[in-house]
Formats: C-alpha cells, sequence, structure tokens
C-alpha cells in the first residue's frame, strides 16, 4: 500500500512542515500552499527519502532559498525538500573546498575571499544557495559556477554519486540535472587570491547591484535568459517601452525589464500573464523566442 509522505518523513525521521504557503518561501512573494516541505539533516537521509518518496509515486522537487522561483496559485501536490539544515561542514582543503547544496552562496564568496581564495567573486551579488547555483549554472560578472566546479554529488537512483566535472555538460544557465536528481553538494577548485582584493572586487559588484536592479523589491531575479551574445533581454524589454506594465500586482521594474516585481497581493496569475505579454511583445517587434531563467512549479 502506497505510504503518506507524514509516514515516510516519520520513519526517516525527517523533519517537515505540512501545508505551507509558498508566497512565504519565495523572494516573489507569491504562490500557493504545497503539501509538505522536508528538512534531511545528512545526505543519506535526502537520498533516502527522494528515493521513498518516488517508491509511492509522490512528486518532489528541490527547493533552495526560492530566489530564482516562480509558483502557481493554488494547492500544489508535491513534497519540496529544503537541504538548509544538511549537518554537512564547508571544508577548505588547499585551493579546494567542498560546501554542501543547502549553503548560502554570498556566504560562501565571502568566506573564500576571507581566506585568499579568489575564482567566485563575481557571484557575490546572487542570493540563494549554491545547490540552486549549481542546478542552474548561475553566472554574473563574468563568471560562472560551471568554470570552478570539480565534482558535484547527487542523490540518483537510490544512491549517492559524484560526478566528476568533466561528465557534466554545462552551458549558458544550464546544466545537466534533471527533475530527478537532488544536488547534495559540490567540490569547487579556486586559486590563491589577495583578501583585500578580492573584498573590493565582491563590493563593487554589489554596489553595481543595486545601482541597476530592483534589490528592495520582491522578486526572482531575471526571468527571462539572454537569447544569443550580445543581446540582452532587459535592453530588449525596454526599447520595446514595457518598463512599468502592470497586471494585478505584478509589474516590469522601472529599474530593470527583466525583472518582475510584486505587491503584498499579486498572485502568481498576474506574474504569468506578464510573462506572456513580454513574450508576445518580443516575438511580435523583433522576431525573437524568450526562454525562461526562473524555474516553475505549477
Amino acid at each position: 500500500m502506497p505510504k503518506s509522505v507524514e509516514e515516510i518523513c516519520a520513519e526517516l525521521d525527517v523533519a517537515a512542515r505540512f501545508h505551507q504557503p509558498m508566497r512565504h518561501l519565495t523572494s516573489l512573494r507569491t504562490g500557493g500552499e504545497i503539501a509538505c516541505v522536508a528538512f534531511p539533516d545528512t545526505p543519506e537521509k535526502a537520498a533516502a527519502l527522494v528515493a521513498r518518496l518516488e517508491e509511492h509515486g509522490l512528486r518532489w522537487s528541490p527547493l533552495g532559498y526560492g530566489t530564482n522561483l516562480l509558483v502557481a496559485d493554488g494547492p500544489l501536490d508535491r513534497v519540496a525538500i529544503s537541504l538548509r539544515q544538511l549537518k554537512t561542514p564547508v571544508r577548505f582543503e588547499g585551493c579546494q573546498v567542498k560546501v554542501p547544496a543547502g549553503y548560502s552562496l554570498p556566504r560562501l564568496v565571502n568566506q573564500c575571499a576571507d581566506r585568499g581564495l579568489s575564482g567566485i567573486e563575481g557571484l557575490a551579488p546572487i542570493p540563494g544557495s549554491v545547490g540552486g547555483a549549481v542546478k542552474m549554472n548561475a553566472g554574473s560578472h563574468g563568471y560562472e559556477i560551471a568554470d570552478v566546479i570539480v565534482s558535484v554529488d547527487v542523490a540518483r537512483e537510490r544512491r549517492i554519486v559524484t560526478l566528476p566535472r568533466e561528465t557534466l555538460d554545462f552551458a549558458y544557465r544550464h546544466s545537466p540535472f534533471t527533475e530527478r536528481d537532488l544536488i547534495l553538494g559540490t567540490t569547487l577548485q579556486l586559486r590563491p587570491g589577495n583578501p583585500e582584493a578580492s573584498r573590493a572586487e565582491i563590493a563593487e559588484y554589489r554596489r553595481h547591484r543595486a545601482a541597476t536592479q530592483p534589490v528592495r523589491d520582491n522578486s526572482a531575479g531575471c526571468i527571462f535568459k539572454n537569447p544569443g551574445p550580445g543581446l540582452a533581454t532587459g535592453r530588449i524589454i525596454d526599447e520595446l517601452g514595457m518598463k512599468g506594465e502592470t497586471i494585478g500586482g505584478a509589474t516590469i521594474s522601472p529599474v530593470h525589464a527583466n525583472f518582475i516585481v510584486t505587491n503584498g497581493s499579486a498572485r502568481a496569475a498576474d506574474v504569468f500573464a506578464l510573462i506572456e505579454r513580454i513574450r508576445s511583445r518580443v516575438r511580435e517587434a523583433r522576431g525573437i523566442e524568450l526562454d525562461m531563467e526562473v524555474e516553475v512549479w505549477e
């Protein structure tokens, strides 16, 4: 007989919260109620949880810090697996750092700079978890996390596997990991650096973000990928005069046109409608089909 999420979490000694509003778990502040958010505290429990959920036909998705996520309105019959409570420590060994997926990416960048390790300074302005950064191959200011990855630990097919970088096909805002892969952590290869120089570089990137992005508003970061070399989606939307357009509680940011920001009353349906308006206008005016950069749960 299929088991319930409650039974599975109890048997595996995994902490869980049920019937959680996703608007409280995402930076966009929209989304309906999810059936369960589970918090395994070891990689082994996380892998076992995924295996048991799949065995009983229960849908699951990894949940990082919710900073790149658009969740539909209404009830979501799935389990969100958060790795923010993993007890795995960050380990520094020479110029390599092994870090769990639930760890804060900005915090990691700061710690590496303080230790005189360079190579990820440009990732400092990106909010969210390390696992989320690996999943989308996050990048900024000419840096991509794939450039420094040595290996990735993944719960896959009922076991934990370590995948070397040379076996992983990363591309712009793309990784080879599927919805059935739970990223547990990664090992990064950095290089010797100067702490003072790294901190100054990081500070400049953060100043640039504050000046060019709506950092004080509810958003999920850039909504769309750039469509090609030399083509910036935000600039295209801006040139079409769409900054400030609003549907319900969602608005194309007047600061950066590739951001959709929401007020306290916004529904995910408002965001989806605005996304389709942008796509349609760009398609008609420029013949470009925009691809989503944010992850969508429906």
